[in-house]
């Protein structure tokens, strides 16, 4: 049986919340959900993509046994588990199969709603009970593609920069003084970093990954000024204000603009002086990965304006 996830089931919070900041997207999973959900049209997210070939969402979702990140917690919701193995190679219509990326990512597309004006991203990443990630490699954790495919305005990461651990770009935001060389060393660090084109590379926040832990993330965008700011906590602690409004390229040139969201795992090679990562580079084999999401919703709005902060 399918469990429909109602928007309407779960609040984004008070009353006055509501009012003054509404709700754009509500992805957090009710408890009475299946992973059925998850192929069908009732999915909050696109119910085939962005997976490897022949494999179906309702074969790389599971629900693990985690304590319920803050953004679940307040509304009785339930964390989920996206999963990779050696499967999870996608093919593009245009470009063939991504050999070098294994990808298992929830997407947000045919929503521009979620892509314009002021929005605030709300999500929660857990590292998997028995499923660790090879933090040799990098990793996109959520990130906003754009229309082309041919640039991301933001991306948050985890694990070593494919060029090497000298490559975490340069730090305009904040910058955790829990960051120790050997994090950055082994790839130990939340990253997030801002449009692909920049150059150098700009990133807005840096934190400890520690295991075992939620850490919740609050990203404001606003499309219209190319403006972005960075919340986050960790386990149980409400959202904090972590960066001053930042510069970044958000709406690109045509055809270069909208696009789509994706939260969930993409696996990128290792390997030296790769030119196109998308089929070079070297994946071991045997891969069974795993990334704990919980609380995905997005209001419009600054957090600020409706009392999240």
């Amino acid at each position: 049986m399918i469990f429909v996830f109602l928007l309407s089931a779960i609040p984004a919070g008070t009353g006055a919340t509501a009012a003054l900041c509404p709700m754009t997207f509500e992805g957090r999973i009710a408890q009475n959900a299946t992973k059925a959900l998850f192929t069908s049209a009732q999915s909050p997210f696109n119910p085939k993509y962005v997976l490897g070939q022949n494999v179906a969402w309702d074969q790389v979702i599971s629900f693990p046994e985690v304590e319920p990140s803050i953004y679940d917690k307040a509304v009785g919701a339930k964390a989920i588990e996206v999963t990779i193995n050696d499967r999870s190679i996608f093919a593009s219509s245009s470009e063939g199969p991504e050999t070098a990326l294994r990808r298992s990512e929830l997407l947000i597309n045919n929503n521009p709603s979620t892509i314009t004006g002021q929005k605030t991203w709300f999500f929660s990443l857990h590292t998997s009970p028995s499923r660790p990630l090879n933090l040799s490699h990098e990793y996109l954790l959520a990130f906003h593609e754009s229309q082309d495919y041919l640039a991301d305005f933001w991306s948050l990461k985890i694990g070593v920069p494919m060029q090497g651990p000298e490559h975490y770009g340069q730090i305009l935001g904040y910058q955790d003084e829990g960051v120790t060389q050997n994090m950055l060393d082994v790839g130990e660090v939340l990253y997030l970093q801002g449009y692909k084109w920049a150059v150098p590379i700009q990133t807005y926040f840096l934190a400890p990954f520690a295991r075992n832990v939620w850490h919740n993330i609050g990203l404001y965008l606003d499309y219209d000024s190319n403006h972005m700011q960075v919340l986050y906590s960790s386990g149980s602690d409400p959202l904090k204000v972590m960066t001053p409004l930042l510069l970044n390229n958000l709406s690109g040139k045509a055809p270069t603009t909208l696009g789509e969201t994706h939260i969930g795992i993409q696996k990128r090679p290792v390997g030296a002086n790769l030119t196109n990562f998308l089929y070079e580079g070297e994946q071991e084999w045997g891969i069974h990965e795993g990334l704990v999401l919980g609380g995905i919703w997005q209001i419009e709005g600054h957090p600020g304006d409706c009392g999240i902060v």
